[in-house]
């Protein structure tokens, strides 16, 4: 059976891949930003502690990768817990 995702090793940090696609963290953040709107612009929204906390981390991940967002500054920071940092 095929793994919808994987988690490969690489120097920067860890390449995670959903169905052999690789997901960067700033992408899933937008996803995420999205996926929020549509259930706010739909009214179908009723747990709002959830809705906001998802956002916040939503928020993080788009601000710890934005790198990503460039071609020419994609892969070219460590991965770690807090803010990316430029790899050495």
């Amino acid at each position: 059976m095929a793994r919808i995702v994987h988690i490969r090793r690489h120097p920067l940090g860890p390449r995670v891949y959903v169905a052999g696609v690789r997901v960067h963290e700033c992408f899933a953040g937008v996803v995420a930003t999205v996926a929020l709107l549509a259930v706010e612009v739909t009214d179908h929204t009723t747990h709002r502690p959830f809705e906001a906390m998802v956002g916040v981390v939503a928020t993080w991940m788009m601000a710890k990768d934005w790198p990503d967002f460039f071609p020419s500054r994609r892969d070219t920071y460590t991965w770690r817990v807090g803010v990316h940092r430029r790899g050495e």
